[in-house]
C-alpha cells in the first residue's frame, strides 16, 4: 500500500472509532450467506411460480414489462393492475390480450411474497452442473459465519463506546439480528415480546445514548418474519406459526412503488428514525456496505440530511465500481454527484474495489490492474477483515 492510500485508509479507521455509528446494510451483505441478490432471487420465483396454477397470469405480467425487469417491478406492475381494477366496479381488467382477476392478482402477489419469504429464510446453492436448489425447513443453505465476524469485530473496536451503534437494513433476512444475539447482545427491532412480538415501537427501540450491549436493528423494508394478522396488527412470529403467521402476508416491500408503503406504519417509524440518526449534535459516522445506491428514497433521505450546514455526519462507503466498455471505471451516478459537491465531499470516504475516494483526492489503482489484484475492501468479507480487522487491503 502507498503513503497516500494508506493515509487515508488510517482515516478511515479513526471514524470507525467514533462513539456514535450507523450502519447501512443492503443485498451485498448476505450474497455469501446463500442468499440471492435481486436477479437470482428473480430466477428462483419464477421457477417456483412456473410450477404452480398462477404460471399463465405471471407469465402475461412478465410480458408487459422489459426485459431487464426483476421481481420487484413484477409485483409494482401487479399492485399497478390491482389499483386499476379497485377503482371502478369491476373484478376484472384486459390489457392487450391479458385478463385479470383481481382474486387471481391478489393470490399472485401473495404467492410470490411467500415464495420470496422461504428462498431468503432457507437460501440456495448451485451444483457443478449450474443447477439451483432451494432451501428447506429441512434442509437449509443459509450461512451465518460473516454475520457472526462481523459483530465480533465490531465490539472489538468500539468496546470502549459509550453511545448506541444503530443497525439499518433494506434485507429481509434475520442474520444481522441473529448475529448479535448469538454474541449475546440485546437486540431491539421495534417489537415487545420473545419469539412472538407485537409491534410496539416506541416502548422496543433504545434512544438512550449511555446504555451498551443494546443494538437497534431498523428493517427498512421489513422482515421474514414480519406479518398482519387477521385483525391488521403487525407480529413478528416464529417462522412457520400457523396460529398467527400466513407466509402470504408477509410485511415485505420489494417493489419499485415502495415509497408509498414508507408512508403507512410500521415503516412510517422505520424511515422517520433513519432520518433521525443524522440530527446528532455531535460527530457520528454512516457506514454503508452492500448498498449500490439503487433506492432513491434512502439516498434522498442521506443527501438531504448531510447538506444541512449544521450537519456532523461523515459517510464511509464500502462499494464497487461500475466497469465501461472501455475497461474505466466510475462509481454511481448519485456517489459521483457527492463526491464533486464542494460542500459535502471532505466527509465521504468511498472504498471501491479501485481505490479510495475522499473530496477531491481519488487514490486508484492502474487501469491495468486486473480484477484478482482489486481491494477487496468493498465486500461484506473483505470489509471485516481488511478494516475491522486491520488485514491485509488487497
Amino acid at each position: 500500500m502507498d503513503s497516500d492510500t494508506k493515509e487515508m485508509y488510517e482515516e478511515v479507521l479513526m471514524l470507525l472509532e467514533c462513539s456514535t455509528q450507523n450502519w447501512l446494510f443492503g443485498a451485498g451483505i448476505s450474497c455469501e450467506s446463500n442468499i440471492p441478490l435481486m436477479y437470482r432471487l428473480t430466477e428462483l420465483v419464477e421457477e417456483k411460480i412456473a410450477t404452480s396454477s398462477y404460471n399463465s397470469d405471471f407469465q402475461a405480467i412478465k410480458s408487459q414489462l422489459n426485459k431487464d425487469s426483476h421481481i420487484e417491478h413484477y409485483l409494482s406492475q401487479i399492485s399497478d393492475i390491482i389499483t386499476l381494477i379497485e377503482r371502478t366496479s369491476n373484478t376484472e381488467l384486459t390489457i392487450g390480450s391479458a385478463n385479470f382477476s383481481l382474486k387471481v392478482l391478489h393470490e399472485l402477489y401473495g404467492e410470490i411474497i411467500k415464495d420470496i419469504g422461504e428462498i431468503i429464510r432457507y437460501g440456495y446453492k448451485i451444483d457443478a452442473t449450474g443447477h439451483k436448489t432451494v432451501g428447506s425447513i429441512n434442509d437449509p443453505f443459509v450461512k451465518i459465519d460473516n454475520h457472526i465476524s462481523f459483530v465480533r469485530a465490531l465490539l472489538g473496536i468500539c468496546k470502549e463506546r459509550t453511545a448506541h451503534i444503530n443497525f439499518f437494513t433494506t434485507n429481509y433476512d434475520t442474520l444481522l439480528e441473529d448475529a448479535l444475539s448469538i454474541e449475546r447482545q440485546e437486540v431491539r427491532d421495534g417489537f415487545i415480546g420473545t419469539a412472538i412480538g407485537s409491534w410496539m415501537p416506541e416502548k422496543s427501540f433504545d434512544f438512550d445514548h449511555y446504555k451498551t450491549n443494546i443494538y437497534n436493528v431498523f428493517k427498512l423494508h421489513g422482515s421474514v418474519d414480519w406479518y398482519k394478522d387477521k385483525s391488521n396488527n403487525i407480529m413478528r412470529c416464529r417462522y412457520g406459526t400457523n396460529y398467527l403467521s400466513d407466509n402470504s402476508n408477509l410485511l415485505i416491500y420489494p417493489q419499485a412503488t415502495k415509497y408509498i408503503e414508507t408512508q403507512k406504519d410500521p415503516f412510517a417509524y422505520l424511515f422517520s428514525s433513519f432520518r433521525n440518526c443524522f440530527k446528532q449534535s455531535t460527530d457520528n459516522v454512516l457506514i454503508t456496505n452492500g448498498y449500490s445506491f439503487g433506492d432513491n428514497h434512502i439516498n434522498l433521505e442521506i443527501e438531504n440530511a448531510i447538506k444541512q450546514p449544521s450537519n456532523k455526519t461523515s459517510l464511509i462507503i464500502f462499494v464497487k465500481e461500475n466497469k465501461l466498455p472501455d475497461d474505466t471505471y466510475e462509481l454511481s451516478t448519485i456517489l459521483k454527484r457527492w463526491i464533486d459537491d464542494t460542500t459535502i465531499n471532505q466527509r465521504i470516504y468511498i472504498l471501491t474495489n479501485r481505490g479510495i475516494y475522499n473530496g477531491s483526492k481519488k487514490i486508484a489503482l492502474d487501469p491495468l490492474v486486473p480484477a484478482s489484484d482489486e481491494y477487496k475492501w468493498w465486500t461484506f468479507n473483505g470489509m471485516i477483515q481488511s478494516v475491522l480487522l486491520g488485514g491485509v487491503v488487497k
